[in-house]
């Protein structure tokens, strides 16, 4: 998580600057008179506390509530014309964190030079075993907004990222375990995302098509999460 807030702070300084260089917006007499309305960019902000979660685990494997997960987004925002509506598209970093009872247990081939990756249920007594991701992402979305004193707002798009690091870990009787590049994971990451609300506040859905396993590991498990946006500028 500390990684993730520095890789925010680099984006956050590139974003200050790049800000510090356009000049304002005219908007007419009011922001909400209609007849003197013209669009203006906006949601270029946004940090998301998320539960994070897979689909599609062995049913012997159980997540728990220590499964938090944190995502920020710089965004540049394209209104189409004077309507309601714009694009939105950046980049951002995802910290997906799956806390769990799963072991990551290697399983060698016949010719010992090819392991397959296998979740078991943990059997030592422990007090956090967590599974995280780090990813680079680049989100493309749609959003509509109201032009209305309480502004509402839907935003549905989707995003494609690259696993940038990844580790497991435990924290037991045995002391504290931390195991980096955990084999067979999937780097590759795409899917959509979701969020309406109203002003800074939304709730926010993703879903990931891509799998968090190659073909040498679980079949059919999805990440995905689920939280609150805020979205300061």
């Amino acid at each position: 998580m500390r990684k993730c807030l520095i890789s925010t702070l680099i984006f956050l300084s590139g974003y200050y600057t790049l800000k510090a260089q356009q000049p304002g917006n005219y908007k007419g007499k009011s922001e909400f008179d209609l007849k003197n309305y013209k669009a203006d960019p906006r949601d270029r902000l946004i940090f998301e506390f998320n539960h994070t979660g897979w689909l599609g685990q062995p049913k012997n494997i159980k997540a728990d509530w220590k499964s938090i997960g944190f995502n920020f987004a710089l965004m540049f925002d394209k209104p189409f014309g004077t309507s309601n509506f714009s694009l939105g598209f950046g980049a951002g970093i995802y910290c997906h964190n799956y806390s769990s009872n799963a072991d990551f247990i290697y399983k060698l081939d016949s010719t010992n030079k090819n392991p397959s990756t296998v979740l078991i249920p943990k059997t030592d007594d422990y007090v956090a075993n967590r599974y995280n991701e780090r990813i680079f992402e680049i989100p493309v979305e749609v959003r509509f907004r109201t032009k209305t004193a309480t502004m509402f707002k839907v935003m549905v798009g989707g995003k494609i990222g690259y696993v940038a690091s990844d580790f497991k870990k435990t924290d037991d009787a045995d002391g504290r375990v931390r195991v980096y590049d955990i084999k067979n994971i999937n780097h590759l990451r795409y899917g959509i995302n979701f969020r309406i609300g109203v002003e800074q506040f939304c709730l926010t859905a993703s879903y990931y098509f891509s799998e968090v396993f190659t073909n040498k590991g679980p079949k059919g498990v999805i990440p995905y999460s689920i939280g609150i946006a805020i979205i300061p500028y």
